[in-house]
């Protein structure tokens, strides 16, 4: 889901959004902040001082990134982690690449493994996932032609989505799953 965050966030002038009658209207955009200004010791000091009404607000009138392919945002391919204390560590760290290899650790069925066992039909070809062929050239370079590897978070962004919808066809059977419980 990291992917449906931003690289920057529009903070806006709450002191408006009560006048604000009209759904097409937002209230105005007051300051630009990139969301790496938002994290560690400095970023805790700076949402005190915006506070979580203006916060949440302007979150809310932000769009969110799309779940596809390269799309993750650019500040958690190279983030500073912060320990207990709020103290950066040595390394910076690829979240993007993190998130695979924790996955991979921890056993989580990659793509085909996880459809079956949603009772779904496996891909047997990397056109079976998706049309765009920069995707299936990227996917044959990283696993050649063995879709039995693709890793669960890769396929599920690079699956094709359902007409009208902004998440695959796997994706929105584990939201119907989850809705329903």
């Amino acid at each position: 889901m990291h992917s449906l965050l931003p690289d920057k966030i529009l903070l806006r002038d709450i002191n408006v959004s009560s006048t604000v009658t009209s759904i097409d209207k937002c209230p105005p955009i007051t300051q630009e902040m990139t969301m790496r200004e938002m994290i560690g010791k400095e970023g805790e000091k700076r949402l005190s001082e915006i506070g979580m009404e203006k916060m949440m607000v302007s979150m809310g009138h932000q769009s969110s990134g799309a779940l596809t392919l390269w799309n993750y945002p650019s500040w958690m391919r190279n983030l500073v982690a912060h320990d207990m204390d709020g103290e950066d560590r040595p390394d910076p760290v690829d979240m993007a690449a993190l998130e695979i290899y924790r996955d991979r650790e921890r056993g989580v069925a990659r793509y085909n493994e996880f459809r079956r066992n949603l009772l779904m039909i496996p891909i047997s070809k990397w056109e079976d996932l998706t049309d765009d062929k920069e995707v299936i050239k990227a996917l044959r370079e990283v696993y050649g032609d063995d879709n039995e590897k693709l890793d669960l978070l890769v396929g599920l962004h690079a699956e094709k989505k359902i007409k009208g919808f902004a998440i695959s066809e796997t994706a929105f059977f584990i939201f119907l799953l989850i809705a329903s419980r």
